[in-house]
């Protein structure tokens, strides 16, 4: 993964600042990151995904039966401010754990386990509205979790103005399927999906100590054509979908402290072997992610 896609598929936690004056929950709000130096906050996110893979003729008939891949990951993820300067934040984003688990379905389970992998750190550097300002490391190794490409945690950026309930903002994500679920199969996607989506703030609950805001995110992801690889040969994958997100906000933790999204993905593989044999098939993924702040 590019380092500049760092930020944007690895922090996906965001501390809030609200403007002077108290928090009312039909009064405009001003979100910014702000971190104090050495803030930490710990999460577990949870994923499962799959990809129905279906070979088709020239006609677009089916052939033979689908076969279908799993994977589910668990993910406890540490981001602590490293350093603040001009606005500017570094931000350190290390896995304190990774399990791992991959199946064609009808076959045993295949398990991964990381534990406290400390050179597995990556350093991102963000503004004040979560725009990537750059990054470094990126040892952290490829999954659903990193890759997922979930817009309500991964690569929003903030509003660029106070914001009530209702109104709404776009921002720009990229999403990358997890790359298990071709692996399993032999298939490659090398690239990523770039898309707008669209933040809404919903509600906004007043507390003395800690505020919540709801957002939703929705995505549309536009047909695209990506090169990939099946079984060693050159090919090309047209695909198209949505996803659609939830998140919980605490100005308490100044994070997300709870958050979900589903993306569903419909795509045509055609590629071509040395013989100059065709192969054509539909595949369909399904990925949902789970975010929890940790305690």
């Amino acid at each position: 993964m590019q380092a500049s896609s760092l930020s944007r598929a690895l922090y996906g936690l965001v501390a809030a600042l609200v403007s002077a004056g108290g928090l009312a929950a039909q009064q405009p709000v001003s979100i910014q990151f702000g971190p104090r130096v050495g803030a930490a906050v710990r999460t577990i996110t949870q994923a499962r995904g799959s990809m129905v893979f279906h070979e088709i003729n020239e006609a677009g008939q089916r052939i033979g039966d689908s076969v279908v891949s799993e994977v589910t990951a668990l993910a406890g993820v540490t981001h602590r401010v490293l350093e603040a300067e001009a606005g500017d934040y570094l931000v350190e984003v290390r896995y304190d754990s990774l399990k791992t688990r991959v199946r064609v379905v009808g076959q045993a389970w295949k398990e991964d386990v990381l534990l406290g992998a400390g050179q597995d750190a990556a350093l991102v550097t963000v503004d004040a509205r979560l725009r990537s300002a750059g990054g470094a490391g990126g040892g952290l190794p490829t999954d659903p979790v990193a890759n997922g490409g979930i817009a309500s945690w991964r690569g929003v950026e903030l509003p660029d103005r106070p914001v009530s309930p209702g109104d709404t903002w776009t921002v720009t994500t990229v999403y990358r399927l997890p790359a298990q679920l071709g692996q399993l199969l032999d298939i490659a996607i090398g690239d990523s999906l770039i898309a707008p989506a669209t933040v809404r703030l919903d509600s906004v609950t007043v507390r003395p100590a800690d505020s919540l805001m709801f957002f939703t995110v929705q995505q549309t992801l536009p047909s695209v054509t990506l090169p990939a690889v099946d079984a060693g040969d050159s090919a090309t994958v047209e695909l198209v979908g949505s996803q659609a997100a939830s998140l919980v906000w605490s100005t308490g933790w100044n994070a997300y402290v709870s958050g979900a999204s589903q993306a569903r993905l419909a795509g045509r593989l055609q590629s071509r072997n040395a013989a100059g044999t065709p192969r054509m098939a539909e595949i369909h993924w399904t990925v949902s992610t789970r975010l929890q702040v940790r305690l």
